[in-house]
């Protein structure tokens, strides 16, 4: 009797025991189940619209833009000419991938057209030695002009057409740092002017009388000679940091008429602060162009530094400004928005001088605004920009291309 009671108590203790593990496993399984389910249901990530587009730019677009062979030529021809498109052929691995050879044509929707060959050797004589040759020929039908110095009035808005044959060549030599290039070259020009094509607005004779645009009846060829030097510890060429420096003194010679032989000095600082990690950089310009004459030579007003357009004051009409001396502060603050893809506010504030005591930093024309970069490693591909805060009005730029 006593074992019958004891066996019953095990059984009772036993049997709950056994049940509860038994349910254990029953919801480990299913939920074992679940999750094998829902891993079997779990969809691979699809790219919205803008991060597809990135990705086909990115893979497809820049491969085509920078190929070896024949290639789309896009982009602008100068500041002004509206969007260009051609056809270009690039041949980097001439001679042992010692030479470059680069040839293309385009024309823009402004009527604007050029055409250019160039050779480069640029790491000649293990890495000391650069050599680089030239032809072109621009034609540029509806180019603003304002008048000369600080005091132009937009108001006198006007045009001219030029065009101009470029043959040229440059060597330079890196004698000791890799950063330092030091060199000179000749550049023959042959620039000829008429009638701007723009209806618009009147031709710059119908404004201005000769005495004030020199130049504007030019028929003058010119030799200009040219020593320069360049310091680039950039990186990487779409700058994270490090600088690019450029001075260049230039010889113009009036070959033809004698009237308007001239020196011109361009100093050009470029310096980059990156932080956390590169994704933010901080990149900033200053550039100082200046010339001087001997009586009775005047500098032509064609190839008087200028200022407005994408490149310089943002905030203004292209040329808006243009003298003999000229002076350009620049700053972009650039975030990365994605790989490749990255956001900017910008500032700009510069002049033009009839006289090189007034480059300083009184009475600067200035503007302000943001943009988008779509970009490499070796440059920006296209870029919007958005400026503000100008006399001038609000412009908006979409171009092809870099700043700085």
């Amino acid at each position: 009797m006593l074992r019958i009671v004891v066996l019953s108590l095990a059984l009772a203790t036993l049997v709950p025991s056994i049940v509860q593990g038994q349910e254990a496993q029953t919801r480990e399984e299913a939920d074992r189940q679940r999750r094998e389910q829902q891993a079997t249901e779990v969809q691979t990530y699809q790219p919205n619209g803008v991060e597809r587009a990135m990705d086909f730019a990115e893979d497809k677009a820049i491969f085509i833009l920078d190929r070896e062979g024949f290639h789309p030529k896009l982009g602008s021809l100068t500041v002004g000419s509206g969007f260009a498109y051609g056809l270009g052929f690039r041949d980097r691995d001439l001679f042992s991938n010692r030479g470059a050879l680069e040839v293309w044509a385009a024309g823009s929707v402004k009527g604007y057209w050029a055409t250019e060959a160039r050779l480069r050797f640029p790491r000649l004589a293990n890495n000391h030695l650069y050599l680089e040759t030239w032809g072109s020929r621009r034609d540029y039908p509806q180019e603003n002009f304002f008048g000369l110095g600080p005091d132009s009035n937009r108001d006198d808005r006007s045009d001219y057409a030029i065009r101009t044959n470029h043959f040229g060549g440059r060597v330079g030599v890196r004698p000791f740092a890799r950063h330092l290039l030091v060199g000179g070259g000749l550049e023959f020009l042959q620039p000829r002017l008429g009638a701007g094509q723009n209806d618009s607005y009147p031709d710059v004779p119908e404004l201005f009388p000769p005495t004030d645009v020199p130049g504007i009846d030019s028929r003058s060829d010119f030799l200009r000679s040219e020593f320069f030097v360049e310091v680039d510890y950039r990186e990487p060429i779409y700058a994270k940091k490090g600088g690019w420096y450029r001075f260049d003194w230039s010889h113009f010679d009036d070959r033809t008429t004698n009237q308007f032989t001239f020196n011109r000095f361009d100093a050009d600082v470029r310096q980059f602060f990156g932080f956390l990690a590169g994704r933010r950089v901080l990149a900033t310009r200053l550039f100082v162009s200046t010339s001087d004459t001997s009586a009775p030579q005047v500098m032509p007003f064609f190839l008087m530094p200028t200022l407005g357009g994408n490149d310089t004051l943002r905030g203004f009409r292209e040329y808006r400004f243009r003298g003999p001396h000229a002076m350009l502060a620049q700053a972009e603050y650039r975030w990365e928005i994605w790989s490749g893809f990255d956001g900017a506010i910008f500032y700009d504030a510069g002049k033009v001088a009839d006289h090189r005591s007034d480059l300083n930093f009184k009475d600067l024309e200035s503007d302000y605004g943001i943009g988008f970069r779509f970009n490499t490693n070796n440059g920006v591909i296209f870029r919007v920009d958005t400026a503000f805060g100008s006399n001038d009005g609000k412009h908006l730029y979409i171009v092809v291309g870099g700043i700085f």
